[in-house]
C-alpha cells in the first residue's frame, strides 16, 4: 500500500537531502537509517506525483519541480519553527501591542521611543484625554497604557504597573505679565497663591486640569477660577500676549518656554503639585518589554 499523506518531518528530511546531495550524508545528520530516508522522500514524490530527485555519479540532483518545492519548503521550514517559538514560549512582540500614551509622554519625555515603534505597534492611541485611554483600557481595547499615576483608581479590574518618573508642575506666563510681579520675590508659588492670578487650562478631560482640581480637593481650600479652551498652541498664544497664566508638567513647561523663549517664562510650584507618571498592563510580559524599551 503506498503512503501518500503528509507532514511536516517529509519536508524536513527533504531539505536535508536536498543540501548534503545523499542520502548517506542525511542518514548520518537526521540519526534515521538510509531506507527510512528513502521512504520519505518517495513518500514526499508520491504526495505530488512528482520525481523530486536524479540520483547522478555526483549524488542526488533536484529536478525543476523539486527545485521549486525545496525553495518553497525552506521559507515554509522557517516560519513553522518562528511560529513555534511563540506558541511555546508564549512571547510577546511590539507588534501585538495596542498602547495608548497622553501627548505630554509621548511628544517629550519618550519622543524617541514613539519614533522607533509608531509603526510597529499593532495600535497606537495618542491623546490629551485621559478617559479616551482609561476606558479602551478597562474594556482591554488597549494592552498598555502610560498616563498620570493618580489616575489608577479610575482602572477597573487586575493590573500591573510600574512608575516611569516624576516630575513638578510649572506656571508658564509672560515676560510681560503684570499681574506676576508682586510674585517674582517667590521662588515657588503656593497653592494659595494661584487664587490671585487668571488660570487657562485644557478642558477637564486634560489629566493636568484634574490633577490641579484633586490637589485642591486635598489640600482643602477653593479651586482659582479657570478658563477652559480645547487647543494648546491658542492657549500658549494667549498666555504670551496676555495676563493668563496656565500650568503645564516641567517637561512641557520647558518645551513651550525654550519655543518661546523671548515671550515666556515659568516658575515652579509647590511641593503638592508634583506628577507622577506610571505604564500600566493588563500583562506582566507585555509591561515589561515596553518599560525595557523605555528605558
Amino acid at each position: 500500500m503506498i503512503n501518500n499523506s503528509f507532514n511536516v518531518e517529509l519536508l524536513y528530511v527533504f531539505a536535508k537531502v536536498c543540501e548534503l546531495k545523499s542520502i548517506n550524508k542525511s542518514s548520518i545528520h537526521l540519526s534515521m537509517t538510509q531506507p527510512a530516508i528513502s521512504k520519505k522522500i518517495k513518500q514526499l514524490e508520491n504526495y505530488y506525483d512528482k520525481e523530486l530527485f536524479i540520483r547522478t555519479p555526483q549524488g542526488m540532483e533536484l529536478t525543476p519541480v523539486g527545485y521549486n518545492l525545496y525553495k518553497k519548503s525552506k521559507h515554509f521550514i522557517a516560519e513553522f519553527e518562528k511560529m513555534n517559538v511563540d506558541i511555546f514560549e508564549n512571547k510577546i512582540k511590539i507588534s501585538d501591542i495596542k498602547l495608548g500614551s497622553l501627548d505630554s509622554i509621548s511628544s517629550h519625555t519618550y519622543s524617541s521611543f514613539f519614533v522607533d515603534f509608531l509603526s510597529e505597534l499593532k495600535t497606537i492611541t495618542i491623546t490629551n484625554n485621559i478617559f479616551d485611554l482609561i476606558y479602551p483600557f478597562n474594556e482591554k481595547k488597549l494592552d498598555l497604557i502610560l498616563i498620570d499615576s493618580e489616575f489608577e483608581n479610575k482602572i477597573i479590574g487586575k493590573i500591573s504597573k510600574i512608575q516611569l518618573f516624576e516630575e513638578p508642575y510649572y506656571l508658564v506666563y509672560s515676560q510681560c505679565n503684570k499681574s506676576m510681579e508682586k510674585l517674582s520675590e517667590f521662588a515657588i508659588i503656593k497653592a494659595t497663591q494661584l487664587n490671585q492670578l487668571r488660570i487657562i487650562m485644557y478642558p477637564k478631560y486634560c489629566p493636568i486640569h484634574q490633577r490641579i482640581i484633586e490637589i485642591y480637593e486635598q489640600l482643602n481650600i477653593s479651586l482659582p477660577e479657570i478658563v477652559e479652551i480645547d487647543y494648546s498652541e491658542s492657549t500658549i498664544a494667549m498666555v504670551s500676549k496676555s495676563e493668563f497664566v496656565t500650568i503645564l508638567p516641567k517637561s512641557l513647561a520647558i518645551n513651550k518656554v525654550t519655543q518661546n523663549i523671548n515671550k515666556l517664562t515659568m516658575k515652579q510650584l509647590g511641593n503638592e503639585f508634583i506628577r507622577h507618571v506610571s505604564v500600566f498592563s493588563h500583562n506582566k510580559e507585555t509591561l515589561n518589554l515596553v518599560h525595557n524599551l523605555l528605558q
